[in-house]
Formats: structure tokens, C-alpha cells, sequence
């Protein structure tokens, strides 16, 4: 698994067309490959969140340790329903060296891939069933803009 940001510009992009895209510069998020959405394969984005609500449901999350920046009662974790379509020439390095707690989590991650990539896949697949869910990102206007540059 590798955590990587994304450049601001497409950022910035997503940001200014759906409000539930996660808008913060240099967020962390775990780049998963090849996931199948519309019939075709993509790379996806997944926002790692500090604050995700305790009445959130458990499938549209990876639980990990909390940050100092987590509220009481609230998760940290890998928020399925925020992830966005990504092309590689836009994501960017995540440095995790030296940072005890990015290399804790970058091992639970290594850890989990597999659960990770099947839940996501899980997601999209419901997401293309039932259509997209309160809060979450508009795949499919993402995946518009996306092609778009």
C-alpha cells in the first residue's frame, strides 16, 4: 500500500465541482490500482479522515489508531465514500519516514491490502447498483473531469 497527496491542481478541481470532495492540500490517501467501475479499471484516491462520526456505518471505513487531531468518540480511518478517481502522473509522494505514526499506519495498511481493495471494490460495485450515497463523492462527474485534463 502507498499513501500518497495529490497535486493541488486537480484538488482544486474536484473540490470546486462537489462539495464533498475532501478539499485538504496534502492530505494523506491510500492509492489503490486497478479497481473496475463503469466496466472499466481505474486507479482511486482513498482520503484518509480523522473525524469520521460514530454513527457512520462500518463498511464505508478501515478503522485505524486515532491522530492527536481525533475527537472523542470519533474514528480515524480510510473513508471509502470519499475516494475519487486518480491518474498516476497526479498523485504525489507521501514522506512517511521517520514519522513513527505514518509508518505504524503504512504497516496496517500493508497488513490489510487485501481487505482494503475488496471492501473498495465492494463499494464501487454498490455504488454502481444503488447509485451514490449521501455524502459521497459524484464518481462520475469525477471520473468526467478526470478525463478532462
Amino acid at each position: 500500500m502507498r499513501l500518497v497527496s495529490i497535486a493541488d491542481d486537480y484538488v482544486d478541481l474536484l473540490s470546486s465541482r462537489d462539495r464533498e470532495f475532501m478539499q485538504k492540500h496534502g492530505r494523506p490517501c491510500v492509492l489503490l490500482v486497478r479497481l473496475r467501475f463503469r466496466v472499466k479499471r481505474h486507479d482511486f484516491a482513498v482520503p484518509l479522515r480523522s473525524n469520521i462520526a460514530p454513527n457512520v456505518p462500518k463498511e464505508q471505513y478501515f478503522a485505524l489508531p486515532p491522530r492527536p487531531a481525533t475527537r472523542p468518540k470519533c474514528r480515524h480511518g480510510v473513508h471509502y465514500i470519499k475516494m475519487f478517481p486518480v491518474r498516476r502522473c497526479l498523485v504525489r509522494r507521501f514522506r512517511t519516514e521517520g514519522n513513527a505514526y505514518y509508518e505504524k499506519l503504512v504497516a496496517i495498511l500493508d497488513t490489510n491490502q487485501s481487505r482494503l481493495v475488496r471492501e473498495c471494490q465492494a463499494y464501487l460495485d454498490e455504488y454502481e447498483r444503488l447509485g451514490k450515497p449521501c455524502f459521497a463523492v459524484d464518481l462520475d462527474k469525477a471520473l468526467e473531469l478526470m478525463e478532462s485534463i
